[in-house]
């Protein structure tokens, strides 16, 4: 996010975290990466086992980490005229603290999916609280879809807010001609949770798609705690063989074991938008997708096929369906829709919210 709004606007960073192996009380490190720079602030982590005692000392250890950041970065760059929030909580503490002392106005990106009815998390008397403070004084709220506006508005967090959208820098996203096996390779790439993601359902789908047609290949890219027990899955369902679990894979990696599939696969119980998705339509890549959360809001028929939640059958019957004509999509249409998340395009979007947002202060 902080690369579009660089496009068109002069853009630093402020990243605050704790570490434990700290020996002072704050520690600043500066970078500069593609012309952002950036302060990261590393504050004592709390190690009270009194809750109450803990949440007050991180409160205050993370309010004094931005404002030491901030006072740095007005040496370096100068006054900033507005602050971008990337999720609420809890950067929101130290940010709300910025805004009311060198009055600063503010916007909040969210793509937190706590709000969501499927996930739940959004709870806590503390937590409820400073959103409800952070969200009222945002000048602009930007969820990353509707379907994310709409569950923080069900939780009676009222504000002026205007979908954005997820970027991807389709400059490096991009199709490129691969050599094949002749196996149909989909790929799967996500955190691993399964609440979330439902790894195990894509697991079990493509165990019955296996039995119709073996020439197939899962690659499963992620970490996460329910890594072990989805390989001891693909064990016991006899997939092993058409299975690879990659682990964590990153940067130029991970963009070829996209450009050298066939499509995407994800299963997912909810998505506030599913980055990843974008990412593989900017390769030229169709998808396969269970119509989760924000998924619908922006899939058609021309970039893949969607299924319903859970119906394991209709996942198989998908895979199936690819396999017999991997090349039913048109890579041109899948990429040009993908540039509409681009860094430009977003970037253009964000600076108009931020003319509009110093403009009311």
């Amino acid at each position: 996010m902080a690369k579009a709004a660089a496009k068109h606007n002069r853009v630093s960073v402020i990243h605050v975290c704790s570490d434990e192996t700290l020996t002072s009380n704050l520690e600043l490190v500066e970078s500069n990466d593609d012309l952002i720079y950036t302060i990261t602030a590393y504050y004592q982590k709390v190690k009270s086992k009194l809750p109450f005692i803990s949440q007050w000392l991180k409160m205050k250890r993370l309010m004094k980490a931005y404002e030491v950041a901030y006072l740095h970065l007005i040496e370096k760059k100068g006054i900033a005229q507005l602050i971008q929030l990337n999720v609420a909580m809890p950067a929101g503490i130290g940010v709300l603290n910025l805004s009311k002392k060198y009055h600063i106005p503010f916007v909040l990106n969210e793509n937190w999916s706590g709000y969501t009815m499927e996930d739940g998390n959004y709870k806590g008397i503390l937590l409820k609280y400073f959103t409800q403070k952070i969200v009222a004084q945002a000048k602009k709220i930007m969820p990353t879809s509707l379907y994310l506006q709409e569950a923080m508005l069900a939780h009676g967090l009222k504000g002026d807010y205007e979908v954005v959208p997820n970027v991807v820098d389709v400059h490096r996203f991009f199709p490129k001609l691969a050599p094949s096996d002749g196996r149909l390779k989909l790929v799967h790439i996500s955190s691993l949770i399964e609440r979330e993601k439902n790894v195990s359902g894509i697991l079990r789908a493509f165990q019955q798609a296996l039995k119709q047609n073996s020439n197939m290949e899962l690659v499963i890219i992620g970490e996460g705690d329910n890594k072990l027990e989805l390989k001891a899955l693909a064990e016991l369902l006899g997939i092993l063989a058409n299975t690879k679990f990659m682990g964590r894979v990153v940067g130029d990696e991970l963009i070829q074991t996209l450009q050298v599939s066939n499509a995407l696969i994800m299963f997912s119980h909810y998505e506030t938008f599913c980055l990843v998705i974008i990412e593989a339509l900017a390769c030229g890549k169709p998808v396969i997708t269970s119509n989760a959360g924000a998924i619908p809001s922006y899939m058609n028929d021309k970039l893949g096929l969607m299924v319903e939640k859970k119906n394991e059958d209709q996942l198989c019957e998908a895979i199936l369906k690819l396999s017999a004509n991997s090349n039913q999509f048109d890579a041109q249409y899948l990429r040009a829709f993908a540039e509409k998340y681009s860094y430009e395009r977003v970037g253009q979007q964000l600076d108009e919210i931020y003319k509009q947002a110093i403009l009311n202060k």
